[in-house]
C-alpha cells in the first residue's frame, strides 16, 4: 500500500478500485436515450392486461359481472380471480428459519374477498392498455363492506376483527430476545432516556414503475418473462413452483431496471397475474403500473412505533438498552422473503 498525496491509504494493485473514482459504464448509454426498458418490449400478439381493483380495503365479493366489458372493442378476454386461481398455486409468505412467522395462502387476484385497498379482482386483457381501461370501468362488482384494521397500534387488540378467517390473530410474527441482566443493567446507570418513535410508512417512487412482459410459448412448452426487478433467479423459481414448471424451462431477463429502492425484489400478485394469464392464454401479455397504480400497490417500508430505552454509565458508556418495535406489515407476509427479515435483523444486531 502506498500513501496518497491525500494522506489516504489506497492499494496500489491496478485493478483496484479501492481509492478511485469509478464512472459508472452504462451513464454515457442511458444520458443518450439507449437503455432497453420493459416497455419498450413489443411482441407479436401481445395483449396488455388492465387490472380492476378493490377500492376497499376489507370487503366480501358477492358477485361480478363481465358482461358489457367483454363487449368492448379490443377485449380479448376478462378473467376474474376465481378463473385464475385455478392455473396456479397460491404462495405463502414464511420461512423456516422464522419460527412462528404466519400468513395465509395468497392468490393472484382477489378470489372471495379483497384484503387490501387496490388488490386486484378482476383482469382485462386488451389489444392496448386504454381499450383495456375503458373496458375496466365497466365491470360490475357487488361488494360486502367488512370492518378494517388500518391501524398497528389497534391491531392486537382483542376487540379488533381478524383480516383473514384462517388465523387466529392478526400477529404475523413476534421475536423477543433478551441477552444479561438487564434490569440490574437500569438499575446501577447513571442516566436513563425513554422515548417514543412513531415511523410513518413511505415507498420508494422509481423512474420506470414496476413492469413485466411475459411470453409463453405452448409449442416448446417453455416461458420466457422481461421483468424489471433486481431479483431475476428468484422470480425464474417463484414461477416455475407456481405455475408447474420445471424451472429449466423457464427464463427471467432483466436488462435496464430504471430504480428500484429495493421495491422490486418481491413477489407482486399482479405481476404473477401477467404471467399465469400468458400461460392461460398461450400468447405474450404485458403489465406497466400506472403512478397511480405505484402508489397504491408498490411495497412500503413498514410503520414502526418504536418504544425505546437506555440506560448510561457516568463515563458515557451504554450499559442497558431495551425496545419494542410495533411494526405494520400490511395484510400479508411478503413471499419469498417474508416481511419478517428487517426486524430479525434488528434483533439480531443488538
Amino acid at each position: 500500500m502506498n500513501v496518497h498525496p491525500r494522506n489516504r491509504w489506497v492499494l496500489d494493485r491496478p485493478n483496484s478500485y479501492i481509492g478511485r473514482s469509478v464512472p459508472r459504464p452504462n451513464a454515457k448509454r442511458l444520458l443518450e436515450g439507449r437503455g432497453h426498458f420493459v416497455d419498450d418490449i413489443v411482441l407479436p400478439r401481445m395483449l396488455n392486461v388492465v387490472f380492476v381493483r378493490s377500492p376497499y380495503a376489507h370487503a366480501r365479493i358477492l358477485s361480478i359481472d363481465t358482461t358489457a366489458a367483454q363487449s368492448y372493442p379490443g377485449v380479448v378476454a376478462v378473467v376474474t380471480g376465481a378463473q385464475l386461481a385455478e392455473r396456479h398455486e397460491p404462495w405463502v409468505g414464511v420461512l423456516k428459519h422464522l419460527q412462528g412467522i404466519v400468513s395465509p395462502p395468497q392468490y393472484a387476484m382477489a378470489v372471495e374477498k379483497a384484503c387490501w385497498q387496490g388488490e386486484a379482482v378482476v383482469a382485462i386483457l386488451a389489444k392496448t392498455r386504454a381499450e383495456g381501461e375503458d373496458a375496466a370501468e365497466s365491470v360490475q362488482i357487488q361488494w360486502q363492506e367488512l370492518p378494517v384494521v388500518a391501524d398497528a397500534k389497534t391491531a392486537l387488540d382483542p376487540d379488533t376483527p381478524v383480516i383473514h378467517d384462517s388465523l387466529e390473530n392478526n400477529l404475523c410474527w413476534e421475536r423477543n430476545f433478551a441477552a444479561g441482566d438487564v434490569d440490574q443493567a437500569f438499575e446501577t446507570a447513571a442516566v436513563v432516556v425513554e422515548e417514543t418513535f412513531d415511523i410513518g410508512r413511505h415507498t420508494g417512487v422509481t423512474v420506470e414503475p414496476r413492469s413485466i412482459v411475459a411470453d409463453y410459448q405452448p409449442g416448446e412448452g417453455k416461458l420466457t418473462v422481461y421483468q424489471s426487478t433486481q431479483a431475476p433467479h428468484m422470480m425464474q423459481n417463484v414461477f416455475a413452483k407456481h405455475l408447474g414448471m420445471n424451472e429449466g424451462d423457464v427464463r427471467v431477463v432483466t436488462k435496464d431496471v430504471g430504480g428500484s429502492f429495493g421495491i422490486k425484489v418481491h413477489v407482486y400478485a399482479d405481476e404473477f397475474a401477467a404471467v399465469a394469464l400468458s400461460k392461460m392464454f398461450q400468447r405474450p401479455v404485458k403489465f406497466i403500473a400506472d403512478r397511480l397504480e405505484s402508489f397504491v400497490t408498490d411495497i412500503h417500508a413498514r410503520d414502526h412505533l418504536v418504544k425505546a430505552r437506555m440506560g448510561v454509565s457516568k463515563d458515557g458508556k451504554i450499559q442497558a438498552l431495551e425496545f419494542d418495535d410495533l411494526t405494520g406489515i400490511g395484510p400479508y407476509s411478503m413471499y419469498p422473503r417474508t416481511s419478517g427479515i428487517e426486524a430479525n435483523q434488528i434483533v439480531n444486531l443488538t
